[in-house]
């Protein structure tokens, strides 16, 4: 008798765990199935988009016309995608999440639900959060190109025009822009030169914010200026149409900011404050047909976020280069996520089947001892 209900037992427990794993099985095919019929969903959308203009911001595909770059030889195209601000993890640059799909001989594709931020991009609509560079795999690249999550299912194309390198004068990039979008074209900034290049600002920077962005950067913490970099301040005021004075109110902000994230010492925000103000003091204002600014009225300047209404960054330095790498993706599809959800709860069933058969076993040996 004993031994007839310890078979049972354990043919109940062997019944419990087939059923367990049929059923995560079940949940497993039914997840992946979900997960194909979406991507198949998003990569026609996406496909229509790229031919029809009506469509432009469907699927998660954005575009590169090739032909207009004039690149040959190459074998790959890939496309770097990351936040202007420099902030977030993002694919590094010329990995395998950066790879575009070749759709035709003159255009290629990128998917940007590579980059694990998809729905990040999707949601933020007219806002100029990104940038984005296609380059091949022959070292020719374009140059940094704002974008939205309205720019998805558009077309990036190459105008024919040449920019210098921000960080790099010796270098030029090939300027770029969207075919439906004109407002998210080659990333306004001052290069190393102290030249302005580009005509779109990322969300969170105004022409303001470059150039004290600039001062930050050529004024060294024990407050001495690279002259060959600030003597050319006047220069760019003049280029930009700005005021000096909120131009100064600006770096307060941020030297205030950085000292309150403890990234900078007081006494180091003070030495560059000091250097600053003396470098601006001495600059016309264009906004008030060229008139010397009032010395006093600089060194007593209010600290102003001038990227007040934008919902970028706006203490942050310069912007940075486009083609260094801004960490790896870890990001994942709800799909996947929800398969492992199920087994997960299917390995807890299984689980609890077993300790009860066990506890049942364990209950009749005592019984049959005693």
């Amino acid at each position: 008798m004993f031994k007839k209900v310890m078979s049972l037992a354990l043919a109940s427990t062997l019944v419990l765990s087939a059923g367990a794993f049929v059923a995560s099985a079940a949940e497993a095919e039914d997840a992946v199935a979900a997960n194909d019929e979406s991507a198949v969903a998003a990569d026609d959308s996406s496909a229509v988009a790229a031919g029809d203009e009506s469509q432009v911001g469907a699927g998660t595909k954005i575009y590169f016309d090739v032909k207009s770059a004039g690149w040959t030889n190459f074998s790959k195209i890939y496309c770097h995608v990351w936040r202007a601000d420099g902030t977030g993890k993002w694919p590094s640059w010329q990995t395998k999440k950066e790879v575009c799909k070749k759709e035709s001989d003159d255009l290629y594709s990128y998917d940007i639900t590579k980059t694990g931020n998809a729905e990040e991009i999707q949601n933020a609509g007219s806002k100029n959060l990104y940038c984005v560079i296609f380059s091949a795999d022959t070292q020719v690249q374009i140059y940094n190109t704002i974008m939205n999550g309205n720019c998805i299912g558009d077309t990036v194309y190459v105008t024919g025009n040449k920019i210098e390198n921000p960080k790099d004068s010796s270098k030029t990039d090939t300027e770029a822009a969207w075919k439906n979008h004109p407002e998210c074209g080659p990333q306004k900034v001052i290069t190393s030169t102290s030249k302005v290049v580009g005509t779109a600002l990322a969300d969170g920077t105004t022409d303001v914010t470059l150039l004290a962005d600039y001062l930050l950067d050529y004024v060294s913490d024990d407050g001495t200026a690279d002259t060959s970099k600030t003597d050319k301040t006047q220069d760019l005021i003049n280029q930009l149409k700005i005021s000096p004075l909120a131009v100064m109110s600006n770096v307060n902000f941020k030297l205030e900011g950085f000292v309150k994230e403890e990234t900078m010492t007081q006494d180091v925000a003070n030495k560059k404050k000091a250097t600053i103000e003396g470098i601006l003091g001495k600059c016309t204002d264009p906004t008030k047909g060229g008139e010397k600014v009032n010395q006093d009225e600089i060194n007593n300047a209010e600290a102003k976020n001038d990227a007040a209404e934008s919902s970028g960054s706006s203490n942050g330095g310069s912007s940075s280069n486009g083609s260094s790498s801004n960490g790896s993706s870890n990001g994942s599809s709800s799909g996947s996520n929800s398969v492992q959800s199920g087994q997960e709860t299917t390995i807890f069933f299984v689980f609890a089947g077993v300790m009860v058969a066990a506890a049942g076993v364990f209950f009749l040996v005592r019984r049959r001892e005693n």
